[in-house]
């Protein structure tokens, strides 16, 4: 707190506003308020109060400056390459940050069509990202510290205690340390795209703590956790830190709060603690929809298993080529547009919808247009007008012509070549149900049959399924396409149609004056995706299978997973919604906080903590209290997290518990050795735990 007090508003002398003095050490005094016991709060606390007021106490740049020196700290990576993430694997950090002022947004309505709305909420994104081929995407570079430091003086700006903060603080910081900032114009561009687009100067903008609007951002993380590539057999989980939760019991009705209380709990408190309820109901219908999803691919199974046994010409334990799988594969294709009847109509139909949003998003994309805009609704309206112009319809008197898969199989209605050209969204829907398909030979292992069956070979054959993934999922990133692609629609899309013009008929003129221009789109498009190659190279993947590593059964189980799925795809597709498409794995959700850590219960529960007070700003007045907090938080975070590794690994929590203890009396002992050189003030602390910590091996033997 002393290093960054603002020099122009601090209290100058022993004397400002002396009044107040003897008021903070005789709150103190009486233990009304438990914070103020500390003789380093009440101190502090006191020069707090007495500062200059209706101006931040503390300082903006001294902020900045400690967060820049915290990044910069941790020094340059022993190699470029040097992580601990896995290959294939992508970190994200969203920092959510309030802009003041807002920044103007434009939403579509049906009277007046746009309106304009001011956004206060923003977030940040930091991305590190290891590509199978050794390929390095990173935003964590030494270079982009001021970036980071930015973000962290940002997120920590609490309204009231520091001034806003924007980005030409850290471009003096920078300027003053004489440091290169190189990464500046594209943090900028890729964090502030809605800023530059509206003609705001992102660097003028000014930012306060994101928990003033979003202090759980739990939308971001939940987006983030979807396709994850898992070599293994694998949880998603959504482990969340909640330091002071709602207590378990219902608060109690008081008498009407007053004026004060009132405005303080409406422009701060309430917003700061708005609660995750929403997020974590839609993760548990989520979970209910996979659940009932699950059931409806497993109870379909053995027909599909029929039905594939049916076309395939060769027993389970030969090989097969490329030619047979796709061939294989167009005969499926055949039987399920016979077998769905009425139904295969709809989810065509539904399939043809689902490929021009796909172009429409790509291309607004392209352009740097945002999802959900009025620019991007009109892009749309646009795609579906140039698809009824030009025959991308589904054509009724040629249905059968749908057991295509892949362009080599000609002649074919357009609409056909369209969906062979651009439904990426079915190619992936494919390859994660055959990584479910792996995920589920797990569970064959405890078969006596299957002993001496190599895990190893699913885990290749998974890795491999997630590489062709990754083949698919490169085109998320505009960068994947040539420039003279992004130029041509940049040329075709130059500005968005006016606010009063009605889009029908705005896309039905602009197809006509355009067509030839959107067919060239359509095909620069089609050829850079290259979608029969994909759809090759998976065909070659299956085939390359050796009988001599497989188990008959377990290959059979992956042939009819692949050969089958346009079955499963059919019953399950239409059900889904988008933020499902692909998805067959429940997310689980996790809690890491004092009321969950009860190993060591008398230092469990939020009383335990001493920054909770002074709405969790008590451990900026003491280093005490700060040591308290983060060695109890690592001690907590470590008793919660072996939890959840034996849940996830299905041990018997009681069964096993004397071995769990052991290994978190082990872990506990570990951390207080390592902590207790660093933290001064903390000695009783120390102590108090270890006799704790030891007493958990005798508990647990009088137990038995």
């Amino acid at each position: 707190m002393s290093a960054i007090f603002s020099p122009r508003t601090r209290a100058r002398a022993a004397g400002s506003k002396l009044v107040l003095k003897p008021v903070v050490w005789l709150l103190g005094a009486t233990g009304l308020w438990e914070s103020i016991k500390n003789r380093e709060v009440r101190r502090k606390l006191s020069l707090f109060v007495r500062s200059r007021w209706f101006k931040p106490p503390l300082s903006g740049p001294h902020m900045a400056e400690l967060m820049y020196a915290a990044v910069t700290a941790m020094g340059k990576p022993r190699h470029r390459l040097a992580s601990l993430l896995p290959s294939g694997q992508r970190l994200d950090l969203f920092v959510t940050v309030t802009d003041h002022y807002g920044c103007q947004q434009l939403v579509q309505i049906h009277d007046p069509p746009i309106i304009h709305e001011l956004e206060h909420r923003h977030v940040l994104r930091f991305r590190y990202q290891r590509r199978p081929n050794g390929e390095v995407i990173s935003d964590f570079l030494f270079e982009n510290a001021p970036a980071l430091a930015f973000a962290a003086r940002a997120t920590s700006s609490f309204p009231g205690a520091f001034p806003p903060t924007q980005i030409s603080e850290i471009d003096d910081l920078v300027a003053q340390k004489s440091v290169a900032w190189p990464h500046r114009a594209e943090f900028i561009a890729r964090n502030f795209e809605t800023y530059t687009r509206v003609n705001v100067d992102p660097v003028s903008a000014c930012f306060l703590d994101g928990s003033v609007l979003n202090n759980r951002p739990f939308r971001e993380a939940i987006s983030a956790i979807r396709g994850r590539p898992a070599y293994r057999q694998v949880d998603r989980r959504l482990v969340y830190i909640d330091p002071d939760p709602a207590p378990p019991s219902a608060p109690s009705h008081r008498d009407i709060p007053g004026f004060f209380s009132t405005l303080k709990g409406a422009l701060s408190d309430l917003p700061s603690a708005e609660p995750v309820t929403d997020e974590l109901n839609w993760v548990n219908d989520f979970n209910d929809r996979i659940n009932r999803l699950r059931e409806i691919i497993e109870d379909a199974r053995p027909h599909v298993s029929r039905l594939v046994a049916d076309i395939i010409t060769t027993s389970f334990d030969q090989s097969i080529n490329r030619e047979q799988a796709r061939s294989w594969r167009e005969r499926v294709n055949v039987r399920v547009a016979a077998d769905a009847g009425f139904a295969y109509e709809g989810y065509i139909r539904l399939k043809l919808a689902s490929v021009r949003s796909f172009i429409s998003s790509l291309i607004a994309a392209l352009r740097s247009v945002p999802a959900k805009s009025p620019f991007a609704h009109a892009i749309a309206e646009i795609i579906d007008a140039w698809a009824i112009a030009t025959g991308m319809v589904y054509d009724e008197e040629r249905p059968q012509a749908m057991h295509l898969e892949t362009a080599a199989a000609q002649p074919a209605p357009r609409w056909v070549n369209f969906l062979l050209a651009f439904d990426v969204d079915y190619r992936k829907r494919h390859l994660h149900f055959m990584i479910e398909g792996q995920n589920r030979l797990y569970q064959v292992f405890d078969q006596p049959h299957f002993r001496g069956f190599d895990r190893g070979v699913i885990d290749r054959l998974k890795r491999s399924f997630y590489d062709c993934l990754g083949v698919l999922n490169r085109f998320e990133d505009t960068a994947a396409f040539k420039a003279s692609t992004r130029d041509l629609v940049e040329g075709l899309f130059p500005t968005a149609p006016g606010d009063a013009e009605d889009l029908k008929q705005y896309a039905g003129q602009f197809v006509r004056l355009h067509l030839e221009s959107i067919n060239l789109l359509v095909d620069r498009l089609a050829a850079e995706i290259d979608l029969d190659s994909s759809t090759t190279d998976v065909d070659m993947l299956l085939a390359s299978i050796d009988p001599k590593q497989w188990h008959p059964d377990a290959r059979r189980d992956v042939l009819v997973n692949y050969l089958g799925f346009p079955f499963w795809d059919v019953l399950t597709f239409p059900v889904m919604t988008w933020r499902e498409v692909g998805e067959f794995n429940k997310i689980l959700i996790d809690r890491i906080s004092p009321q969950d850590a009860d190993t060591l219960e008398e230092f469990g529960g939020s009383g335990c903590l001493k920054g909770v007070g002074f709405a969790h700003f008590a451990a900026f007045f003491s280093r005490a209290y700060r040591e308290n907090d983060y060695l109890l938080g690592r001690i907590h975070a470590l008793d919660r997290l072996i939890d959840i590794v034996c849940n996830s690994a299905q041990l018997d929590m009681n069964g096993e518990r004397n071995a769990i203890l052991a290994l978190k009396k082990r872990g506990f002992m570990q951390i207080l050795d390592a902590e207790e050189k660093h933290l001064p003030n903390s000695a009783a602390l120390i102590t108090a735990l270890r006799r704790s910590i030891a007493g958990l091996g005798a508990s647990a033997s009088k137990s038995e």
